[in-house]
């Protein structure tokens, strides 16, 4: 118990390092219309009682930002495997449609990455976007490539990376510009995302598109252009990041810079 206890409190000083440094950077604060004790109170509840008592006693001996803060941990969005395979079988149809009209979406000789984050009432923190660019290099030999340009280990050339920008933002405008999409083709990606009940797509040679986060990590699904071979159910199904589910879906899961790194065990 001692052990277990001494590994919580140490989790929980990187999580708020983490995470506190990056919402002091950002100048987001709690939304003084909402009660911070009830807010706990209802929070603790769905916790397990091994760590309620760790949460109270960080929240009655710590001053009022820091009180901000570990409720900003306990209100992060929580999944789970179950969760993920329940969409899936739900959701199939629609999540094929995401994955065909995606690709028709992203202009050719693209990779493009997009994630809509909702809105955050607790900590007044609006709605935004993360768009991430790449262009496939598959013909371009690496050392062609121009000196600024990153290129991945899959050939994909890094034309942008830009995380949480707002909406109607001058950086969101410049964005939409290179990909010739609009605000309209927001719209219908995030019709496609909200039918499918997931918040992410990323197409490719393997189009991977994100059903929730939860805490740091995120829970996606892994969809091939064909069935699996042997050797891709062996390389896709290592009972940590990914799982086999069956046919042509691989089940992901990408744990954060803190937390768990592997799918919860059964």
């Amino acid at each position: 118990m001692k052990r277990s206890r001494n590994y919580f409190r140490v989790l929980f000083i990187l999580l708020i390092t983490v995470t506190f440094s990056n919402l002091r950077a950002q100048k987001y604060v709690f939304n003084k219309n909402i009660d911070k004790d009830s807010l706990l109170k209802e929070i603790i509840k769905a916790l397990p009682d091994s760590v309620k008592e760790e949460y109270l006693n960080a929240f009655r001996n710590n001053n009022s930002e820091d009180k901000d803060f570990l409720l900003f941990i306990l209100t992060m969005p929580r999944s789970s495997k179950q969760e993920l395979i329940n969409n899936l079988d739900n959701k199939k149809i629609e999540l094929f449609i995401l994955k065909n009209e995606y690709k028709k979406i992203v202009p050719a000789n693209y990779v493009v990455y997009i994630e809509f984050k909702p809105e955050n009432i607790i900590f007044s923190i609006p709605k935004s976007i993360t768009v991430k660019i790449y262009k496939n290099n598959d013909s371009v030999n690496k050392r062609l490539a121009h000196d600024s340009s990153v290129v991945r280990n899959d050939n994909l050339e890094v034309i942008s990376q830009n995380w949480d920008m707002e909406y109607d933002s001058k950086e969101l405008d410049t964005v939409l510009r290179y990909l010739n999409w609009t605000a309209k083709t927001l719209d219908s990606i995030k019709i496609l995302l909200d039918s499918a009940n997931c918040i992410s797509v990323e197409n490719g040679k393997i189009t991977t598109i994100g059903y929730a986060r939860s805490g740091m990590g995120l829970y996606s699904y892994n969809i091939f252009d064909n069935n699996l071979d042997e050797k891709q159910k062996e390389e896709y199904n290592n009972g940590c990041e990914y799982i086999y589910y069956k046919d042509n879906i691989v089940l992901e899961y990408g744990g954060g810079a803190i937390g768990p790194q592997c799918f919860e065990k059964e």
